[in-house]
């Protein structure tokens, strides 16, 4: 099992709950996620932090599954890079276990 770790900025989170909506119907798969908001922070691009200098915010979104589903999903993450140059878009994978 893995745990995808997506950071966008706000203005992604439509095209991204789309795009991956679409992925996880391709792949006969239930759309799974947790949205995190208001997260501040600075990466490759402007800082976002939510105050009258950095204005914006970004937003996470956790995902956990199996591992054969990482590529169709870091593809999306691909696809918002390609569809949208120059926001912010991060994304990064980890093992994860589930606690018994």
């Amino acid at each position: 099992m893995k745990r995808i770790e997506i950071v966008m900025t706000q203005a992604l989170d439509e095209d991204f709950i789309q795009m991956y909506d679409q992925t996880c119907k391709k792949l006969g798969i239930k759309c799974k996620f947790t949205k995190i908001p208001a997260v501040m922070g600075q990466g490759n691009t402007t800082p976002k932090m939510g105050d009258s200098i950095w204005p914006q915010l970004n937003n996470m979104f956790v995902i956990y599954c199996e591992d054969q589903y990482v590529t169709a999903i870091g593809e999306v993450v691909e696809n918002l890079h390609k569809s949208f140059v120059g926001e912010g878009v991060a994304s990064f994978v980890c093992d994860a276990e589930i606690l018994k």
